[in-house]
Parts: C-alpha cells; structure tokens; sequence
C-alpha cells in the first residue's frame, strides 16, 4: 500500500473523504497544508504538517487536493527538486477506484487505458495522442467589431462566447475541441465510413461553439442550429453570418415534451433530416423520444449521439435508436467523465464517447 502525504484540507479533501473510503486505498502518512493556522491540528483523524515535513518523510506520493494544482505542483517542485514523479492531482483517488474495478477485465481496450495510467494522471482522455496538444501553439485573434475572440479552424473564424474572456481561457477550450475531435478519440463524431454527404439536411442539437457544424457547412444544404444560451447564440451568429442562406437558429431545450422553452425535434422540424447530432448533457435520450415522427419520415437517417453523460445513457440511447428500427454502434474506446448531471457523485465507470446510428 502506497504511503501518502495529502495536500490540503479544504472542500476538496472533504469531498473525497465523503464519497470514498480513502484510507484503504493508502497508507495516509498525514496531511500538508500552507495555512498556519492548521498546523499542529488535525484533519479525518491524522496530523497536518507545514511543507518542510517532506526534508524528513519522502512519500511514495504526494497528492494535491485543491484546485490550486499548478500552484502547489511548483512550489514543491521548487523546494523538493527530486519529487517531479510522485506529486498527483485529485483524480489520484478516482483513478485507484478505477483500476481496482477494471482490474480483471478481458475488455482489449479497458486494457489499453489501465496500461496509460499506471504512468499518467487519470484524465477524460486517457491515451498517448492527448499529448501531442500538451505544446499545440494556438493563434486566438479578438475582433474589436463584436468584442469576441475568435480563431482560425480549417481556414474559417470559429468565434467563442463572451464568458471565454481571456485568450489563454479561449486557447484551453480550442485544445479541449480538438482532443474530443481527434481522430483517435472515443468523442469523434465523424470519421471516413460515417460522415455528412453533399447536400444532407443535419440537425445540431446543443450547438455550444459550433465547430462541428462550421466543419460540414460547405457540404450542407440546410443546417438547423439548436442551442439555448444566449451567449454561445451570440458567438453562432456571428460565426454562420455568412451562411444565412443555409442555417436556421433555434433557441429551444430539446425534450420528450413540447411547453415553453422545451420542445420536441417533432414540434421544430416538420421535413426529412439526413443527420442530427446530439450533445445536451444527459438529455440526449429524452430528446429521441420526442423525435418519432421525425425519425420516421426521415429514410437516410444517421445520428451521432452524446452517451458518456450518464452511466447508463449508452444503454438508454441504444435502446431508443432500437425502438426506431435505427442499428447503432459506438466510437471505440472510453471516456472517464466524472461530473454527471444527474448523479450526484463522482462516476468511476469507464464509458463510451458517441453512439452512432443508421437506418
């Protein structure tokens, strides 16, 4: 059993100590803390120590439970130079559950992730091909007309909402796009066996940027935009302005149920579509149950769907894709995706990207 300093004591550390049984996954040798204040005291039953504890103890790890991350990975680096292999983020503990659970898995590609993590930090993607976006130089322009950064994607001006207001906040989300776009990603909603034909109708239910959509636009014939925040509305429009021939914006929640701001994808397209893609956090499921009709008179259906928001939802997706005579499939590989909107803690299932269908 790994010996452990843990670092901090706030939320984080409660969090943890809440949801899991910490101390039979290691050896707590106690924990490390920069308040004053808090040295001498203890936290869950074991001293906290200021930092200079660590000239005396050398842990097998060190694990940061704050969202100060960086900060404190530096500062022990800094003071402990021959440390840079033992210091762990907080999904530490939640990559021990994982490994413990897949541990005798027969699963090839289970396989795959456990191998990369008993080197690496456990993250949404865990895969070799994340690292080459580690250094990825992003040029991000802010355009003075609409007060909203931007950047070149595939030669085209792919613009961000104003709540992206630094350029280094907009970097990060470009890179966050392009590993969920990579071709080795479990997120991947196109490749060369599945992609959008020339003059197809798609529907792009939970829009957010848009780049899935900016990616296909020239071989569209109509493209129907369904976002509901007002600022990623803002930042589509300013993005498609040169394709108003071609896009239809709708702010609706695409739902099972058609009152007010929801609606069902019967109630807001009443023509055959050739494709939707889907990506409303959880709902996905519920917004097929509301898209019989549509789904029906559409022939050439084809659909990537968002499954890695609930445990369950590739289960329920599938099951709802069946129902319409739809055969699907998924991406290959897994995702860890920790923060689901409707449970209340942190998943450690390993689960799949997209479900993909096809009539």
């Amino acid at each position: 059993m790994e010996k452990v300093f843990i670092w901090g004591t706030g939320f984080i550390s409660q969090q943890i100590f809440q949801d899991y049984d910490v101390f039979s996954q290691c050896d707590v040798l106690g924990f490390i803390d920069n308040d004053i204040k808090k040295i001498g005291t203890t936290f869950q039953g074991k001293e906290i120590f200021e930092p200079a504890i660590l000239h005396s103890i050398f842990p097998d790890k060190i694990v940061v439970l704050t969202d100060c991350y960086n900060e404190i990975k530096s500062q022990i680096l800094k003071e402990f130079p021959v440390m840079p292999d033992i210091v762990e983020n907080k999904n530490y503990f939640y990559k021990h559950c994982i490994m413990k659970r897949y541990r005798d898995s027969h699963d090839s590609e289970i396989k795959q992730i456990l191998k990369y993590l008993e080197k690496n930090d456990l993250q949404v993607f865990n895969y070799d091909y994340v690292k080459k976006y580690e250094q990825f130089d992003i040029d991000i322009l802010f355009d003075d007309y609409c007060g909203m950064y931007f950047t070149y994607h595939n030669s085209k001006k792919l613009y961000f909402a104003r709540f992206l207001d630094t350029e280094q906040k907009v970097k990060e989300y470009y890179k966050s796009l392009l590993i969920e776009q990579d071709k080795e990603s479990p997120h991947r909603y196109l490749d060369f066996d599945f992609n959008i034909n020339e003059g197809d109708v798609v529907v792009d239910i939970g829009v957010a940027e848009g780049i899935f959509s900016l990616d296909i636009i020239e071989k569209v014939s109509r493209l129907y935009l369904i976002e509901i925040n007002e600022e990623w509305i803002e930042a589509i429009q300013q993005t498609f302005k040169d394709y108003l021939d071609k896009i239809i914006i709708i702010k609706k929640f695409v739902t099972s149920i058609d009152e007010g701001m929801f609606a069902t994808l019967d109630e807001l397209i009443d023509a055959p579509v050739d494709f939707i893609k889907m990506d409303i956090e959880g709902n996905e499921w519920d917004a097929l149950l509301g898209a019989e009709k549509l789904i029906t008179q559409s022939p050439n259906m084809r659909c990537a769907i968002c499954a890695y928001h609930g445990d369950f939802d590739e289960v329920l997706i599938r099951n709802a894709l069946d129902k319409y005579k739809i055969k699907s499939s998924t991406t290959p590989g897994y995702m860890w995706f920790p923060l689901k909107i409707r449970q209340t803690y942190v998943s450690t299932r390993l689960v799949r990207g997209i479900v993909r269908g096809r009539k």
